[in-house]
């Protein structure tokens, strides 16, 4: 999961709530199409072209709006709630995925908020750990928010396993070669340009914070066989 900085709500929706807020109507039902896609354009951009929960690529026709609070436990006006609203995959009417917005459908109850380690919370990237086979953990075992997170997010079902696998076979394969075959030096260069694209503006790679933790992966890994060859 890679931290969201969520930027001021679109100026339009701004414009919808001082318009409606005193009116029955107030609530995401009532915001027209065109509304909700000036919304969804700028999740997207401030989410860098990320979902908000698996890090597919999403654009603004290949998304949906999410609400981190579930809309069946929002109170009045917090489906509208700009800081509650995030970009996930897929797009709105599309058959059933086993993660990401589907999976997590109406949790956290408000009761079970402590549970849920939203992409808005301060160092939430740090608190999952990928391996190189795309499986994710609780960098620390005991978080039972994260472990609790990756559940009801289905962020462990067999798909996105598998897509997060091949990005990551990819940026550590040379091609011709064998899997994890990407020296020490490249692998450097690799993780610095991902680095480097996090504090610059666009649109980000896939899974880019996952590809971060398997380069510097695959580097320890490769400097500690070095290690045991030299002492050996």
């Amino acid at each position: 999961m890679r931290q969201i900085n969520k930027g001021a709500e679109p100026a339009e929706l701004t414009q919808w709530k001082a318009q409606n807020r005193a009116l029955p109507n107030y609530c995401y039902g009532s915001l027209s199409a065109a509304q909700r896609l000036t919304i969804r354009t700028a999740l997207v951009a401030e989410q860098r072209g990320l979902c908000a929960y698996t890090g597919r690529r999403i654009g603004v026709d290949s998304c949906h709006i999410e609400h981190l609070r579930p809309q069946t436990h929002c109170g009045l006006g917090e489906d509208v709630d700009y800081r509650n609203l995030v970009a996930g995959a897929p797009a709105p009417n599309k058959p059933q995925l086993p993660y990401g917005a589907h999976r997590k459908a109406d949790w956290p109850t408000v009761t079970d908020e402590h549970l849920f380690v939203s992409p808005l919370s301060a160092g939430c990237a740090a608190r999952f750990s990928f391996r190189l086979n795309g499986i994710v953990d609780a960098a620390n075992p005991g978080d039972v928010s994260a472990s609790k997170t990756i559940t009801h997010l289905g962020l462990n079902a067999h798909p996105l396993v598998e897509l997060r696998k091949a990005a990551i076979d990819a940026t550590l394969q040379i091609h011709g070669r064998g899997p994890a075959s990407l020296g020490v030096a490249d692998a450097r260069r690799r993780l610095r340009d991902l680095e480097q694209a996090e504090q610059q503006a666009g649109i980000l790679e896939p899974y880019s914070f996952v590809l971060v933790q398997a380069l510097e992966r695959h580097i320890r890994r490769i400097e500690k066989i070095r290690e045991a060859r030299a002492q050996s």
